[in-house]
C-alpha cells in the first residue's frame, strides 16, 4: 500500500497534475492545506479543483482543519521533543486516522502547496504515516516520483549530510523547526472576498 504526496506549485496547469494522478491510478485527493485557497494558483482553489477532479472521477476531501500546516506550525513554535509528540494533539491524531481510512479504501494522495516535501508539513505527515501504518510513502513531482527514502537521501546529499549519523526523525524535526521557528514560514490566507462564503458543503 502506498500513500502519495504532492505539492501543486510544481504543476501550474491543473490538467497536468490531474493527468499525473490519473496515470498513477489515484482515486482520492486529500487537501492538507490549512486554507484551501491560493492567490498565486487560483486553479487550485477548493471549489475549482474539486470540480475538475470530479470530471475525472477522482474524489476530493479536505483535512486541513485536522492536519493542516498551521496546526503543525503552532506545535513547533511551542517546541516538540519528538515528532511522535504531535500525536498527543487529538485533532492531528483524528486527522491521520481519517486519512488512513481513506487511503486504505482507495489509492490516495495528500496535497499541499510546496513542491518539495522538505519545505512542507507533508514531511511530518509522511514520517508518522510511515512509522505508524503499513503504508509506504511516495512523493510526486512533475517529472518523477520519489520514495520516502529517496527523498530523504536526496536532501542529505544536497546538504552534505550523508555522512552524519542522524535519524530520519531528527532530520525532519530539525528541518521543520528551521522552517517554522527561524524562517517563520507562512501559509497563504483566504482572499478577502472569500472569507464570508460557506466553504465546505
Amino acid at each position: 500500500m502506498v500513500l502519495y504526496t504532492v505539492g501543486y506549485s510544481d504543476f501550474f496547469e491543473e490538467e497536468k497534475l490531474i493527468n499525473r494522478l490519473k496515470n498513477l491510478g489515484i482515486k482520492h485527493v486529500v487537501d492538507v492545506r490549512t486554507f484551501p485557497y491560493s492567490k498565486t494558483f487560483p486553479q487550485y482553489d477548493e471549489a475549482v479543483f474539486k470540480k475538475s477532479l470530479s470530471k475525472e472521477e477522482i474524489r476530493h476531501s479536505f483535512l486541513g482543519d485536522y492536519i493542516g500546516g498551521l496546526t503543525f506550525k503552532n506545535h513547533f513554535k511551542e517546541g516538540v521533543s519528538s515528532l511522535f509528540d504531535l500525536l498527543e494533539d487529538t485533532n492531528i491524531k483524528e486527522g491521520l486516522n481519517k486519512l488512513y481510512k481513506i487511503a486504505k479504501k482507495e489509492k490516495t494522495v495528500i496535497m499541499c502547496a510546496e513542491k518539495e516535501p522538505f519545505n512542507c508539513h507533508r514531511l511530518a505527515i509522511s514520517f508518522l504515516f510511515k512509522e505508524k501504518t503499513p503504508f509506504e510513502v511516495v512523493h510526486i513531482f512533475s517529472d518523477k516520483e520519489e520514495t520516502y527514502t529517496e527523498n530523504i537521501n536526496r536532501f542529505k546529499e544536497e546538504h552534505n549530510l550523508q555522512n552524519l549519523d542522524i535519524s530520519d526523525e531528527s532530520l525532519i524535526k530539525e528541518r521543520l523547526e528551521l522552517l517554522y521557528r527561524f524562517k517563520n514560514k507562512r501559509e497563504e490566507k483566504f482572499p478577502e472576498e472569500k472569507k464570508n462564503l460557506e466553504l465546505f458543503k
